[in-house]
């Protein structure tokens, strides 16, 4: 990574969430064997309400492991002015960049948790949230730094 890029992580998703996305992950697998492999039917309906029904349970478990799995990243690249969110469930992911207008500012924030947050902000007032952190000397600090790096100007929280 090179030193004008900027990588958020928001870490990996807590235990339950990993266990609730393999429970559904799993039971999506167990749908598709019993409707595809087995070709059990346990009431006497009609062939294509059967399909749809059986194609809707497995969509809808799927959907919950996706759900319970699914982690996020945002990468910004400062040379280049473009950022990306990085979307992923294992190393399976996706992401597209896009551009980042003019940067106009860097701030710090003290949000409703007590923590600082560092933000950029553009022209048109777009915010992005590039880092946290719970000592407030410590998100000035790193603030002035960025907003030197990028050559902007630096708002301190009030």
């Amino acid at each position: 990574m090179d030193k004008n890029d900027v990588l958020i992580s928001f870490g990996k998703r807590s235990v339950f969430n990993r266990i609730m996305a393999s429970f559904f992950f799993s039971l999506s697998l167990y749908l598709c064997y019993k409707r595809f492999y087995l070709n059990e039917n346990y009431i006497q309906i009609s062939e294509a309400v059967q399909m749809r029904t059986g194609m809707f349970s497995i969509f809808i478990t799927i959907f919950f492991g996706i759900k319970f799995s699914l982690n996020q990243n945002i990468h910004f690249n400062f040379l280049e002015m473009k950022f990306r969110r990085y979307y992923f469930i294992g190393p399976i992911g996706f992401g597209k960049w896009q551009k980042i207008r003019k940067l106009d500012r860097v701030s710090t924030f003290l949000n409703v948790r007590e923590e600082c947050e560092v933000n950029i902000w553009d022209v048109r007032n777009n915010k992005y949230k590039i880092a946290v952190f719970v000592e407030i000397d410590n998100a000035v600090d790193y603030g002035r730094d960025l907003a030197k790096s990028l050559k902007i100007k630096f708002l301190e929280r009030n």
